[in-house]
């Protein structure tokens, strides 16, 4: 029987060795039965909620690769699932194909009635969780504490009046209210001045980012220089905090559970907490007032329909496609968005610089979005998806296959090897007899146990042998498809180029000679499976950009 393994933890603040232990179980459950877990078919993922199935790529690539397995574990069912949809789904997956899984905490198998018992309640335990953390919240907001985050021109202060310690006698904060720090407070005084001033939110950013005043929350812009954008300024000019007055509990946040995205949905005004406190004001009432008043007069001088949304094609206010590069380009200076910046987007330049000044970024290219669609769609046929790129992906897949599999040289000394563990097996056993208990043998045996799994899998791979011809049909055919879809709609050029890049960006820069430059990353897959006899489990990647040979994405 061939095992699959899935493990997963919620959140990063878990133990980090927990899916780990639940891998480990999972394989001296298998071990017991005499099932040989797939090494390849081990998928394990952190810091990953268990509502939907949708965001968690490693549970979807086993059940898309449910021929090549014949049981599915997991430590638990709710690692697989806590929505009883995802579980019917998987459910009937796995009944279409004849497969079966079982938890290795209880033995049991996910069609056994007390399994879909278990499901309703992990179901039950995200929204009871949720309704557990919601209140708690919302007493410690009633007794004056902060109720979570903490605005730009505030320290967080814990407060101690219970007198509460632990058992080794340090202090427990009962809570934590906000107090005012004077060098944010003096930043958010010039940013209500200026905007009442005449200063645009955009126009503002620019020039704290000039001064090199400290943005929010900056540890949370690690991959980016930290800056002052519009988005934060607009927060800070519509926060109540600054006039004294905090708001909890005006908004929820709800996951698609098809996407797994997250909602913002307004609640209803009767359902606020309000607070009130003069210690927390920054600015007057009279200031306030005063860029309210300002804000209301612009937001009125911006078309917008009826759903408050701007007009942004003609006096319609219908939304425009997506072109075909939207969203796959970045600046190669500073790492922002490189997108449309005019109203038609007619025209590519980096988002940071227009947003956040010539400080953050000094790229300050305005490229022709025909030009560049041009030159990326023409790059990939004429550089990337040709003949010659073919013959090198099929060579770099054989290389990774080839360097899986072993010699019959290395047959023989993973069969002796093999022979030798049998025997240390067979002693400690005997030993064991005699003795009564394992002891320390428990340890060794343990280890006996995990190298002789690795080594049958390891001969397993043994015979796989390449249909060279067949994997190169199967990278042309891929390849051809791939030179279609670019040629085709935008949304088929799209669903091919984020194919090719999968989370990864192609970087705008400048060329002295060209005046601008692309570089990028590309990769596509070779199912293995599908051209190798007999059918084992193998999946290859080869990868085009640069630094490789042929060096194919430098445009």
């Amino acid at each position: 029987m061939r095992c699959a393994v899935y493990a997963r933890i919620s959140t990063d603040k878990q133990s980090a060795d927990s899916p780990g232990d639940q891998i480990d179980r999972c394989v001296q459950f298998a071990d017991a039965r005499g099932w040989t877990v797939v090494q390849d078919l081990i998928a394990e993922e952190s810091g990953i909620s268990g509502s939907s199935r949708h965001n968690r790529p490693g549970l979807l690539e086993l059940i898309a690769r449910i021929d090549e397995w014949d049981v599915l574990l997991c430590w638990e069912f709710s690692r697989l699932a806590r929505d009883s949809e995802d579980l019917g789904w998987i459910r009937n997956r796995l009944r279409l194909h004849k497969r079966i899984a079982y938890e290795a905490a209880s033995a049991m198998d996910i069609f056994n009635v007390g399994a879909k018992i278990m499901g309703v309640l992990n179901e039950e335990f995200l929204v009871k969780l949720r309704l557990d953390t919601h209140r708690g919240l919302s007493g410690r907001v009633q007794r004056g504490f902060s109720g979570g985050g903490c605005p730009h021109g505030y320290k967080s202060v814990p407060v101690y009046e219970s007198g509460r310690t632990d058992p080794r006698g340090v202090a427990v904060a009962d809570g934590f209210r906000w107090e005012v720090d004077e060098n944010q407070a003096e930043t958010v005084r010039k940013i209500f001045t200026e905007y009442v001033n005449g200063l645009g939110i955009k126009a503002i950013a620019h020039m704290l980012n000039a001064q090199g005043a400290v943005p929010p929350r900056p540890r949370a812009q690690k991959h980016h220089k930290p800056s002052w954008s519009p988005s934060s300024i607009r927060s800070i000019l519509l926060n109540p905090i600054y006039r004294g007055e905090y708001i909890w509990n005006r908004s929820e946040w709800a996951k698609d559970h098809e996407t797994g995205r997250r909602k913002r949905y307004e609640r209803p005004e009767s359902e606020w907490i309000r607070q009130h406190d003069d210690a927390w004001r920054i600015v007057t009432e009279d200031l306030w007032q005063k860029a309210h008043e300002q804000f209301k007069h612009r937001r009125q001088a911006y078309k917008r329909n009826r759903q408050g949304r701007l007009l942004t094609n003609g006096k319609t206010g219908a939304v425009r496609g997506k072109h075909l590069l939207a969203g796959f380009l970045e600046c190669a200076e500073c790492g922002g968005n490189f997108y449309g910046i005019n109203h038609h987007g007619r025209r590519y330049g980096c988002s940071w610089r227009r947003d956040r000044g010539n400080v953050v970024c000094s790229n300050d290219m305005s490229v022709p979005r025909g030009e560049i669609e041009e030159r990326v769609v023409g790059a990939l046929q004429d550089r990337v998806l040709t003949p010659e790129n073919v013959s090198y992906a099929v060579h770099r897949a054989l290389e990774i296959v080839e360097r899986r599999l072993c010699t019959n040289a290395d047959r023989g000394s993973l069969e002796a090897r093999l022979a030798e563990i049998e025997r240390e097996e067979e002693n400690i056993v005997r030993l064991v007899a005699k003795l009564g208990h394992l002891g320390a043998n428990e340890h060794v045996l343990n280890e006996l146990a995990e190298e002789r799994r690795k080594l049958a899998f390891s001969l397993a791979q043994a015979d796989l042998k390449v249909d060279r011809a067949m994997l190169e049909v199967q990278i042309k055919d891929r390849l051809n498809h791939l030179d279609d879809a670019l040629h085709d709609s935008p949304e088929r050029g799209r669903s091919a180029l984020r194919s090719l890049l999968r989370k990864r960006r192609l970087r705008v820069g400048k060329d002295p000679v060209r005046g601008f430059r692309i570089d990028g990353q590309l990769e596509f897959g070779v199912d293995l499976a599908l051209v190798a006899s007999p059918a084992v489990s193998q999946r290859a990647t080869v990868v085009a950009g640069t630094g490789f040979e042929p060096a194919t994405f430098g445009l």
